[in-house]
């Protein structure tokens, strides 16, 4: 297997780069992670850890310190259509375990980095990748600017792009091969905690109104996280999202009654969302992609860490088989990742069809809440079919 003392330069430090930089050097090779800011920091996100990742987070080491960190353990996702009915998806039905855990970005990242410092990697925080260093149509390292403005060059054997929907790295690459990768942007995410929510505990409930869908469940310290993906249409005429939650009142009753007394910890993150599915590969060799730089999977599924972090595990074990030779892996690893994930979502992307217009999606809680026999299955087939935590 081909070797190379230099290190695998990772930039983004989320749960997809720390990850994969925790199975990197379970393997021994040398690791340089690449972060933009310095942790704890808010991010915006569902915050449902699947419990599949629970299995993940068991052989990465952290599996006790994350469940030790105050977040609510959900049992079951209740799904709302305006007038007030709903469906529930048991927490168990994905295969994996009896609970998910909701807990904040700021707190899970942060355990996940401090881990991959632990296990040997080298760790630049408050560091941007600004430049690519390309030799013979490959990527051999990056050029970084320090918070104190000092710039760097650090030379790599791989590049991963672990800078989810941002997809810094992947940018740079094709903007150096000559090709544009700016889509219009289709929806827009905020998020924000709240206190006075009106919600049980072990629930993650989820809200359709025209247009969108937010999601809502108790993370660490009392507080709840509202997190909602809509039509970037709705901000038209001034809108923004206090104006999206207020129309989301006004259209589901069960967030009517939830969201009455609520009031925001901090003001609203937001981002925008191109499109959902498999993305591009980087033009240039050298350069792979893990998290939300590789793919975008719709929130409502939870399955967006677990697909982080599968990802990770993914890239982890191709490169186990192929060393750093970029020929073999540029082959293999974009054709495993399509066979491990193409199918969920295909699914997510059907599924979002009816997520977003209100008549489909009450027509189709109608429809689910006759069966547990079909929610069960829908429900596993944004998932992989059983623990692939191990490969």
């Amino acid at each position: 297997m081909p070797k190379s003392d230099l290190p695998i330069v990772i930039s983004g430090a989320g749960p997809a780069g720390s990850s994969l930089a925790l199975r990197l050097r379970e393997q021994n090779l040398p690791v340089v992670l690449i972060e933009r800011y310095k942790f704890p920091r808010q991010k915006l996100c569902g915050e449902f850890i699947s419990p599949e990742c629970l299995a993940h987070f068991a052989e990465l080491g952290v599996r006790d310190e994350m469940l030790a960190a105050g977040g609510d353990r959900v049992f079951e996702t209740r799904f709302f259509e305006p007038g007030g009915r709903s469906v529930n998806v048991p927490t168990n039905w994905f295969g994996a375990g009896d609970f998910a855990l909701s807990l904040s970005r700021a707190r899970m990242d942060e355990i996940l980095l401090d881990a991959a410092r632990r296990c040997g990697a080298d760790v630049f925080d408050e560091t941007s990748v600004t430049g690519l260093t390309v030799e013979s149509e490959t990527v051999r390292g990056v050029r970084i600017r320090r918070s104190d403005g000092t710039t760097a060059e650090i030379r790599a054997s791989i590049t991963v792009d672990a800078t989810g929907r941002a997809r810094v790295l992947t940018k740079l690459a094709d903007k150096h091969a000559g090709k544009t990768s700016e889509q219009r942007r289709q929806f827009v995410g905020f998020k924000a905690h709240l206190t006075g929510v009106d919600l049980p505990v072990g629930v993650c409930e989820i809200y359709a109104f025209e247009g969108g869908y937010a999601g809502l469940s108790f993370v660490e310290g009392d507080e709840a996280n509202l997190c909602f993906l809509a039509r970037s249409s709705l901000l038209g005429d001034g809108g923004n999202a206090d104006a999206i939650v207020d129309d989301l009142r006004r259209q589901n009753m069960r967030a009517r009654d939830t969201l009455k007394n609520a009031q925001k910890v901090h003001d609203w993150l937001a981002v925008s969302v191109p499109a959902f599915g498999i993305e591009k590969q980087p033009a240039i060799r050298g350069l792979y992609t893990v998290g939300d730089s590789a793919a975008f999977i719709d929130p409502f599924t939870g399955s967006g860490m677990l697909m982080a972090i599968e990802s990770a595990a993914l890239l982890s074990e191709c490169i186990s088989e192929t060393g750093v030779e970029n020929e073999k892996l540029s082959r293999l690893y974009p054709a495993r990742y399509r066979e491990r994930f193409g199918r969920r979502l295909r699914v997510s992307g059907l599924l979002r069809r009816v997520a977003y217009r209100t008549s489909l999606g009450s027509a189709a809680v109608r429809l689910l809440s006759l069966s547990d026999r079909l929610r069960h299955a829908v429900a596993r087939r944004t998932r992989s079919a059983g623990h692939t935590a191990t490969f």
